[in-house]
């Protein structure tokens, strides 16, 4: 299973992405959102960050991302993100800082969504 990880910060795209792969994951890490959309297929999973630079926040690439591949599972996440609970639709948000479970956590919630 392929996954997308859209992150600015290299300390946090380093445990995501070590997560991830420990998972079975393939990984493909980006800085921005310019370079989430440069590719022509979409991920069966996108872990992105709410603020990003550039033009395109996470949600906003999520949603194109989404046009290529309806039924990617999306991950979104923020350090400015007080209530997980009030994720947009279809899409799971793990506040910052988080742990090893709760990425898990809000990977299997995200692919749960997309299965329904």
């Amino acid at each position: 299973m392929k996954a997308l990880l859209v992150e600015d910060d290299a300390a946090i795209a380093l445990v995501v992405e070590t997560v991830l792969k420990r998972e079975g994951w393939t990984v493909h890490h980006v800085p921005d959102g310019a370079s989430a959309l440069e590719g022509g297929e979409a991920p069966d999973l996108l872990i992105a960050d709410l603020n990003l630079p550039g033009a395109q926040t996470g949600l906003e690439i999520a949603h194109l991302l989404r046009e290529r591949r309806p039924q990617m599972a999306v991950v979104l996440m923020s350090g400015d993100y007080e209530d997980s609970t009030m994720a947009p639709q279809g899409m799971a948000v793990l506040p910052k800082p988080f742990r090893k479970a709760g990425l898990l956590a809000a990977i299997e919630q995200a692919t749960v969504v997309i299965r329904a």
